[in-house]
């Protein structure tokens, strides 16, 4: 102790926190637990309360302690980075202070204690705070280390955000910084606007942070700063707060699972175990055992797992010992039918174009369409024994009709790919822009239709929002004209090379075909779901005057063995387990779902880590958010985050829509959107079509855009390149 009214970091325990404060305090233990801390002192909350004479000798004091400077100055509150509250900013910090400047720079700090902002957020404190005095780090990088995921509450995962220099500028906001994610000795950047770390340095401030957490028992908020000879210096500690509480995302099953692909493009939210064990479940199971019959795939079961609620689809069949275990029958499907099989590979895919399309408009559509008639004039007619087998029928063909889309939208993805890398290499260097608007403008959005659904899940009742969409026409007419003028320049760029010409026209034909048939297509997948909801909620009708429920909807938070047990007589076990069900899926909603669980192959990472770049995306170390480029152009706006139709009125026009997905009930906030980001999505999602015939751009697959962008945020999405940054 220098005197009773300074003492060293050193000596200064959690038990001085009324004297010294919660971020002095906070440096004494982590000196105790060996870290790194420059040296200082703290004059006590006494000491500030002085007259300024008094404090000024007691300044000379913590001068002849720590030399001439420079030194940091920081404020320590006595209600200060305890568990609750961390106040972090609250207080004024001053850096590169020479010995002279430290009385002036005192009574700065001193002032900032009775800023009306302090008092707000620490009512009763009174703006009591000590000050530490340390001497000053000259960094050559800086920034703060969170020992746990802020978003996913992932405690494996330490993130770290980095500057050049000093971190003032990260901590104001003036600079997004470098970002990195290290799990155990894997270190892995998702931004270097600044490249202040490399890996080594990266996985040494991740190591050290979570030391330090380990020793104070709870994820840490940790401020660190890297001197020139590359020395890692501790500068500041505090418990994390609001930070999502700790799940675990390892699949049930082993391999990989993703929940944005196939049916995880229409999910965006926990799922009701109605619609997982029953729709959903069928309507996987038809598209497994039609890829079979077509094709010779034969998938690994589980077809999807449910993790925290959430639903996740195998990716299991990119896996090499299945692709070699599949191939004999893909083989012999090739022989027998060349044509279908072509579909597989999109170099091929155009020759299986004619047969699928044809047994979709000419079969497959009539046949779905005249069943959802067939239903809809009997289902409040049926007995509700009868109801399980017509919702079943529909299920199947839902299915199927899934399965077409997969095939002929799924085509559309893999011919796009061509034609990517088609202007890539032959148009880009002259034409610059990407191929995007080659592939839209072929189909005005319609006004939102009585099947439109918001997801997937037939728990949400279809078309929530009853808005039209006015300004689809002339938004439409617009992109038409950007069509065919980057049509004419492509043509007259390839003039000079007929026989490379001829190529792009049929290569361009094909693409734009299979474009305006997704388009086309995709929209009539739910036109079941109406009728299949109103056949589900009879069933409801029916297990509430048994008593098994309490409410009609309550039938969503039953499984199809449930139902079918109740409906048998045999229900009673299960009333009283729906309101916990309720409110643990509203707890699951609140958790940021991460995009892929479980191990990937190398096999299957090399290809899912390629995927955007296939179709155009263009690495940014600038980025807050990348995804797949999904509808051309640039758009600066508002961020504005909608997680659901109870969100759809917020929308301003001119903001940015930035959402889980969207689906065909979504479509009349294009509308008023200036531009859309998604979590999840691929080109052939409802985002990147209905983006692209309203002009919009738009990025997808984006991951935790609605975690990362915040409601306010000023942002430029820039959907050629798949690149979401900052304004």
């Amino acid at each position: 102790m220098i005197s009773p009214a300074i003492r060293r970091l050193s000596e200064v325990r959690m038990g001085d926190v009324g004297i010294v404060g919660g971020k002095a305090t906070g440096l004494g233990e982590l000196l105790v637990a060996g870290a790194r801390v420059p040296e200082g002192v703290v004059l006590t909350v006494g000491a500030a309360a002085l007259a300024a004479d008094d404090r000024r000798s007691l300044l000379r004091a913590c001068v002849d302690e720590l030399g001439s400077g420079p030194f940091a100055v920081r404020s320590s509150g006595v209600a200060e980075d305890d568990a609750e509250h961390s106040y972090a900013g609250m207080y004024e910090t001053v850096l590169e202070v020479s010995a002279d400047e430290l009385p002036a720079v005192m009574d700065r700090v001193l002032a900032s204690a009775r800023a009306a902002r302090v008092a707000e957020y620490q009512p009763g404190t009174n703006g009591r705070i000590a000050v530490i005095i340390q001497r000053m780090v000259t960094p050559a990088a800086a920034g703060v280390v969170l020992t746990a995921d802020p978003i996913t509450g992932d405690r494996r995962s330490t993130v770290i955000s980095a500057v050049r220099g000093t971190g003032d500028r990260l901590v104001s906001g003036d600079a997004i910084g470098d970002e990195w994610v290290v799990v155990g000795r894997d270190a892995t950047p998702r931004r270097q606007p600044e490249h202040a770390l490399d890996r080594r340095q990266a996985i040494e401030v991740a190591v050290e942070a979570q030391r330090i957490a380990a020793a104070r028992g709870a994820p840490q908020d940790i401020e660190w700063a890297i001197d020139a000879d590359g020395v890692l210096w501790i500068l500041q500690a505090r418990p994390m707060t609001a930070l999502p509480r700790e799940v675990s995302w390892d699949p049930p099953s082993a391999g990989a699972f993703t929940r944005t692909f196939r049916f995880g493009e229409w999910i965006s939210e926990p799922v009701t175990p109605l619609f997982e064990s029953w729709l959903l479940t069928a309507m996987e199971d038809r598209l497994h055992v039609l890829l079979e019959e077509s094709l010779g795939e034969r998938d690994p079961r589980p077809y999807h797992v449910v993790v925290n609620g959430w639903y996740y689809y195998s990716i299991n069949w990119l896996a090499a010992p299945v692709f070699l275990r599949n191939l004999p029958g893909t083989l012999w499907h090739l022989i027998r039918s060349p044509r279908r099989v072509a579909g597989l590979f999109p170099a091929t895919v155009h020759h299986s174009v004619p047969i699928l399309e044809r047994e979709w408009r000419e079969d497959l559509l009539p046949r779905y369409r005249a069943a959802v008639a067939a239903a809809e004039s009997t289902v409040e007619t049926l007995p509700v024994t009868q109801l399980s087998a017509l919702i079943d029928r529909l299920a199947d063909l839902a299915g199927e009709y899934f399965t077409s889309i997969a095939a002929l939208a799924g085509g559309a993805f893999k011919i796009e790919i061509i034609l990517a890398g088609f202007y890539r290499r032959h148009l880009a260097s002259k034409l610059g822009g990407s191929h995007l608007p080659l592939v839209s403008g072929f189909e005005a959005p319609a006004d939102v239709g009585p099947h439109d659904v918001v997801s997937l899940d037939w728990w949400h009742p279809p078309s929530p929002l009853a808005e039209t969409a006015a300004t689809a026409p002339q938004r439409h007419a617009l992109v038409v004209q950007a069509r065919k003028a980057a049509e004419e320049a492509a043509f007259q760029a390839l003039a000079s090379a007929p026989r490379r010409l001829r190529a792009f026209r049929k290569l361009l034909a094909d693409t734009q075909h299979l474009a305006s048939i997704r388009e086309e297509q995709v929209p009539d997948l739910t036109i079941a779901w109406p009728v299949m909801r109103r056949a589900v909620l009879r069933i409801g009708e029916a297990l509430v005057a048994d008593g098994v429920i309490a409410d009609p909807d309550d039938v969503f938070f039953l499984t199809r063995a449930e139902v079918q047990s109740a409906l048998s007589g045999n229900g009673m076990a299960v009333a009283a387990d729906v309101p916990p069900r309720r409110a643990r899926r509203d707890e699951q909603a609140e958790l940021m779902a991460p995009l892929n669980i479980g191990r990937m192959t190398p096999m299957m990472r090399m290809i899912w880590n390629k995927m955007p770049g296939m179709v155009g995306a263009v690495p940014s170390d600038s980025a807050l958010v990348s995804g797949t480029p999904a509808s051309p152009g640039r758009a600066t706006g508002s961020v504005r985050v909608i997680r659901g139709p109870q969100e759809f009125d917020q929308l301003e026009a001119g903001e940015i829509l930035v959402a889980p997905l969207t689906a065909p009930a979504w479509t009349p906030l294009f509308t008023r959107a200036a531009g859309v980001v998604t979590d999840v999505g691929s080109l052939a999602s409802h985002a990147s079509i209905i983006a692209r015939e309203y002009g919009i751009p738009a990025v997808v697959g984006c991951g935790d855009a609605t975690a990362r962008l915040r409601t306010g945020m000023r942002i430029t999405v820039d959907g050629s390149t798949g690149n979401v940054e900052r304004e």
